[in-house]
This record gives structure tokens, C-alpha cells and sequence, in this order.
């Protein structure tokens, strides 16, 4: 018997982007999952949006906050809806490949892990611009240098997710932190991450979003990563690379973006991906 799949969106201003997001989702092969959406506070027509899809799919589920909350508290929104075994996570403005699904299944079961990622494509108007791809086995010293997930490609077992409390609402969270939070309370209860070793999402990341994080969100990153070497007992001799943010700060914003795309591995991109250039979408 196949185990159910609950895939839980926070939506937000996304009327553009959402219908070919939730039809990725409609494509997979692997039929038994639930969509839980939650609208935080849309003033565009996302809902209207997310409605239609609803009214013609009862795979399809659609909730609301009674105002703007942030990711975090939509998520848990979200939690209270699902009955599947395993919590996949999905943006309003990415897109599955088809067998993102299947795939991150057959992996939880054949490696018994707790959660599970994948890599991405990146992707912005003009099309697909480069890869990321994250360690096959992150280990709690992996959390000094950033998160261990692209939160985005995520699966989890639900009953895990349950037991670490869910997100957390918090300093961290509210500055976009939520995973990264998340992944630290992962490890403290000693669970196995994994990531899956090829691009299973198109991540919707333009080449200029690394250098717009605010002085504020540094300064808030550095010290989540601080606080994580600390209750992971990291020890003292590595924590020098949680500094890592403010060093960022200090260099100049066209040495970024040039290290940002360079770093985006261009030449593993397929050949295949000329669907997503621009106007052949």
C-alpha cells in the first residue's frame, strides 16, 4: 500500500506563478498525495487562483489566516489539514519535476531517513541560470555553515515533524529562518537527513536575490548560527565560521553576484532545459 503524501503551501501573492506551481504538483507519478494550501493575507488574486484549482480536484485543499503571518504559523496552519504519512514541502512558485515525488518516497523508504531533500534548478524570467545541489549526508556541523535542505525540496516523515514541535514562531523564524530553525530541532532529536543527489525542483531564485538580504537579516542569521553551534555542541575551534553572514556584508555587491552565479554550477545544466527559456514556457 502506497503511503500518502501531504504537500503543505503557504501562498502569498503569487497569482502569477501559482496555477503552473499546483499543475506540476497534478503531474506526478506518484498518485497518493493531499495539497494543503494556506493564503497568508493575499490582496491579489491568489486566491481566486487557488480556488478554481479546489473546485476540480479533491486532492486539493484551501485554507486562510485571518491576516498576514509569516511562513512559520502558515505552515503549522497547514499541519492541522494533513493526513499523509510524510509532510513534502512546495512553494507557490516552483515547479516539480514529475518525478520529484516518487523519488523522494522510494529514497525515505530504502534509506530510512527522517527527511529528505533534493537539489534544484535555478530558475528566473529569462529562464534556467545554474544548479544547487547540497551534501548527500549533512551532519549537525553542516548547520555552522547554512541549512542542510533547499527547504522548498523538502520531505518528512509527519509523525517526526509532529514530535519536534513543527515550526517555531520566534526572532529567527519571523526574518525567513524557519528552516533553518526547523533542521537545528531535527538534530537535537537525532534525526537522519538526507539529500537526494539530483535536481528534482525548478527554484525560482533570480540572480540578484543573494545580494538583497538586508543588514538586519545578516546580523539575525549570524546569530541563529551562533546559537545552533551552541546547543549542537559544536565545538569552539569551528564556530569562527558561523561568522560567515557578516563577512558577507563586508564585500561589495557586484563581487557577490559575480561569486553567486559562478557558484551556481552553469555547466551541469542539461540540454533539455530549453523548455524554460524565455517565451517557451
Amino acid at each position: 500500500m502506497r503511503k500518502k503524501v501531504s504537500i503543505i503551501m503557504g501562498i502569498y501573492n503569487c497569482e502569477k506563478t501559482l496555477a503552473e506551481s499546483i499543475q506540476s504538483i497534478q503531474n506526478q507519478t506518484y498518485p497518493e498525495w493531499e495539497l494543503i494550501m494556506c493564503d497568508d493575507g493575499s490582496i491579489d488574486r491568489t486566491m481566486e487562483v487557488a480556488q478554481g484549482f479546489v473546485n476540480e480536484d479533491a486532492r486539493i485543499k484551501l485554507i486562510k489566516n485571518g491576516q498576514n503571518v509569516g511562513l512559520a504559523k502558515t505552515l503549522n496552519h497547514c499541519l492541522e489539514y494533513c493526513t499523509g504519512d510524510f509532510i513534502m514541502r512546495h512553494d507557490g512558485d516552483d515547479i516539480m519535476l514529475d518525478q520529484r515525488m516518487e523519488k523522494q518516497v522510494n529514497y525515505m523508504g530504502a534509506h530510512d531517513c527522517d527527511a529528505c531533500g533534493t537539489g534544484v534548478y535555478l530558475f528566473d524570467q529569462d529562464g534556467v541560470w545554474g544548479t544547487r545541489q547540497l551534501v548527500e549526508n549533512p551532519t549537525k556541523e553542516t548547520m555552522i555553515m547554512g541549512a542542510p535542505f533547499i527547504h522548498p525540496t523538502v520531505i518528512m516523515k509527519r509523525q517526526k515533524l509532529i514530535e519536534a514541535g513543527g515550526y517555531s514562531d520566534n526572532e529567527a523564524t519571523r526574518q525567513r529562518l524557519e528552516d533553518y530553525d526547523l533542521w537545528l530541532k531535527f538534530y537535537e532529536k537525532g534525526y537522519v537527513l538526507r539529500n537526494i543527489q539530483e535536481p528534482l525542483l525548478y527554484f525560482r531564485e533570480d540572480k540578484n536575490s543573494y545580494q538583497r538580504k538586508s543588514r538586519r537579516f545578516r546580523l539575525t542569521e549570524t546569530k541563529t548560527r551562533l546559537g545552533a553551534c551552541r546547543r549542537l555542541n559544536i565545538p569552539y575551534s569551528k564556530r569562527i565560521f558561523a561568522l560567515k553572514p557578516l563577512l558577507i556584508m563586508l564585500v561589495p555587491k557586484s563581487s557577490l553576484r559575480k561569486f553567486h552565479i559562478w557558484n551556481s554550477n552553469q555547466a551541469s545544466l542539461p540540454a533539455e532545459l530549453t523548455k524554460f527559456n524565455k517565451g517557451q514556457r
